[in-house]
């Protein structure tokens, strides 16, 4: 068994979720089997008793882990150390899959074997693609976003590359998790390819289209601002106030605040010591 499930077993699909109701949304989510799919569930802030797990989620292909830990970052860093197939996509608890779109992930990469970090397309959010298949191993493509459920890699190549525990829901810095970990997987000289391909489906808007009302999420914007483009990115901050202000996500001046303190606070210098010891 053991032999055969290596040579199958192409893609784990990672889906964090948290406590009993997230871990019910994971058994609605209706997975579909798919040859050499298999589907690593963490779950923090549950207990692993088999015979209480949604009937959704009995099966082969379906592995939960509890995750004794806080913060979405963590949870996706646990999936990444459950994961044992070459190929791993992030997964949330609120996706609809259909097996076109998984096979579609395993035959990028298949096919593409000069690609460590593959991105894709998701329905149901009025996002700025690029038009075509690009590399933006070196340089991102204007207006264009990575969100963290359009995001595959070869576990290999990330190394010892994880999410920044510091980022994300539960952490001191709320959001921005998903732009971190790419900005660090391209640093680090991984080669980073769009697919013009939608793999999922997601309802409702991601954290990118919400108003913005927790403090800790512009302090996170700004934090990522100034490990994207430097101290010399200062500027960058009233402009992505001003334009938060016109899609109405945020005040000016209380965005501007928020941003500015995320631009200038301690999480700076633990990210790039972090970075550096995942290097070695």
């Amino acid at each position: 068994m053991g032999i055969e499930e290596t040579k199958v077993r192409k893609l784990d699909v990672l889906i964090a979720t948290h406590g009993d109701d997230g871990l019910k949304r994971v058994g609605e989510m209706k997975l579909p089997e798919v040859d050499g799919v298999r589907y690593i569930v963490t779950w923090q802030s549950g207990s692993a008793c088999r015979d209480t797990l949604p009937d959704g989620l009995l099966r082969d292909d379906i592995e939960i882990h509890v995750s004794n830990t806080t913060g979405l970052s963590n949870n996706r860093n646990a999936g990444i150390a459950a994961a044992k197939a070459p190929y791993c996509l992030i997964a949330d608890n609120d996706l609809t899959y259909k097996p076109e779109g998984l096979r579609a992930v395993i035959e990028a990469l298949d096919t593409h074997p000069e690609t460590d970090v593959a991105t894709f397309r998701h329905a149901g959010e009025p996002i700025h693609y690029p038009t075509e298949t690009v590399d933006f191993t070196e340089q991102m493509p204007a207006g264009y976003n990575v969100t963290s459920f359009e995001t595959a890699f070869r576990r290999d190549s990330i190394g010892k590359i994880r999410y920044d525990v510091n980022f994300g829901i539960g952490a001191p810095l709320a959001c921005c998790e998903d732009p971190v970990f790419i900005l660090d997987c391209r640093r680090a000289g991984l080669r980073c390819r769009f697919f013009p391909i939608t793999i999922v489906e997601h309802k409702g808007y991601s954290t990118g289209y919400r108003p913005i009302t927790d403090p800790r999420v512009a302090m996170a914007e700004g934090a990522y601002i100034r490990l994207a483009y430097g101290a010399g990115g200062y500027l960058r901050i009233p402009l992505f106030a001003w334009r938060a202000k016109r899609k109405g996500r945020m005040p000016l001046l209380w965005g501007i605040c928020h941003l500015t303190r995320g631009f200038f606070s301690s999480y700076i210098a633990i990210h790039k010591s972090t970075f550096k010891e995942m290097q070695k």
